[in-house]
């Protein structure tokens, strides 16, 4: 089987099924982490990490960078990793493919990331938010299979595997797969720099045009029941009534742009989007 590393932007939809969502505390940096949630210490060594596992619902984290944090967790959620140092993380996809004919079968896009300066194409994803939402197979510490264990392949004749990495573990495996160690270095010779991100709360919604505003009342109105909803039954019902008033903005909607500037389009559908990507959030961090 030949093993190619092609820009293939594909999600992973891995959905839970419980209240409980589960959760990996990562700690990337050289120093211990000490971290509480809900007043219960759980320290994480450095360059580890350690599971937990916490209800639908309010919670409270502290560290001694980010204080006192408030935040919810969604029933049903992906889980993911909670990252307290706010580090990069990146997810990168590969293809593994039973020959070079199959390749057709799979789409290719991605405009890749940067690190410290540096420009990496490719299928590739860039994070650093306290909570970061599984879209992967592999773990942090858990290595792409080798081509020959890939078990599996359907009738594409290939599958696509999807890995988080720190950063500084993406730089090696990128230069890995180039066959040019310290190529980075060449390009960054201060070599790889942690930025230092804010904590950023689950964000407003951005105002829009007055012919769009019109219809946007029950989908506003949602959003912010959405950061108040500290139970798994009442966030179910949320994401039930949210289809309906969604389909509804939308049908009301959906003719008005063509008379509007481009600026209260981009307006729209950033509205669009950062509703719909925040209201999938396994958890996210209070106002």
């Amino acid at each position: 089987m030949k093993n190619l590393l092609l820009p293939m932007m594909a999600a992973l939809a891995l959905a839970g099924c419980s209240s409980k969502v589960d959760f990996e505390i990562d700690n990337p940096t050289d120093a211990p982490l000490a971290i509480s949630i809900d007043g219960k210490d759980l320290p994480v060594a450095a360059h580890a990490s350690r599971p937990i596992s916490l209800a639908a619902g309010e919670h409270q984290l502290h560290t001694d960078r980010l204080g006192e944090v408030r935040f919810i967790v969604y029933a049903d959620g992906r889980g993911g990793l909670i990252n307290p140092s706010l580090s990069e993380y990146v997810t990168a996809r590969e293809i593994y493919v039973t020959g070079e004919d199959k390749l057709k079968n799979f789409g290719v896009s991605g405009l890749g990331i940067e690190l410290g300066g540096v420009e990496f194409k490719g299928p590739f994803e860039k994070h650093h938010g306290l909570f970061i939402d599984k879209t992967w197979n592999f773990g942090v510490r858990e290595p792409f299979p080798d081509e020959q264990v890939v078990a599996h392949v359907d009738s594409t004749g290939g599958r696509i595997s999807t890995k988080i990495f720190t950063a500084p573990d993406f730089i090696a495996y990128v230069e890995a797969g180039m066959g040019e160690p310290g190529a980075y270095k060449r390009e960054q010779p201060a070599g790889y720099v942690a930025p230092a991100y804010t904590l950023q709360p689950a964000p407003a919604l951005p105002a829009l045009d007055p012919a769009f505003e019109a219809h946007a009342g029950p989908v506003r109105d949602i959003y912010a029941r959405w950061l108040k909803a500290t139970t798994a039954s009442e966030q179910k019902a949320l994401r039930k009534e949210d289809f309906q008033a969604q389909m509804a903005f939308t049908h009301a909607t959906m003719t008005l742009g063509a008379k509007l500037p481009v600026a209260a389009n981009q307006a729209y559908n950033d509205f669009v989007t950062i509703r719909s990507t925040e209201m999938a959030r396994s958890a996210l961090v209070l106002p």
